[in-house]
């Protein structure tokens, strides 16, 4: 077979249960801490729970006018798939 009809095998690039993959951070003992904690109580693990705040500190910040309550809310009810996404009207 010539070499211009062979088709390379692309390789998927996926972590455990098809999550996206990944990768270690360094953080300090406090925040793990606090972290450790935070996620006993929310059934989370500790990444998990990072990476929880991490998406409402950020959507929080792409958001200043709505509460922080608002945002978890809303967070929520997309992890639930409650709520479509809004699409603005061209």
């Amino acid at each position: 077979m010539p070499a211009t009809t062979k088709m390379k095998k692309e390789k998927k690039i996926s972590g455990r249960d098809g999550r996206e993959p990944t990768i270690p951070v360094r953080v300090s003992c406090s925040l793990y801490g606090a972290a450790q904690k935070t996620a006993r109580a929310e059934h989370r693990t500790i990444a998990g729970q990072v990476e929880y705040w991490a998406r409402l500190g950020r959507a929080t910040l792409d958001n200043p006018d709505l509460p922080v309550e608002l945002v978890r809310s809303i967070l929520a009810a997309q992890r639930r798939q409650e709520i479509e996404p809004f699409v603005p009207e061209e």
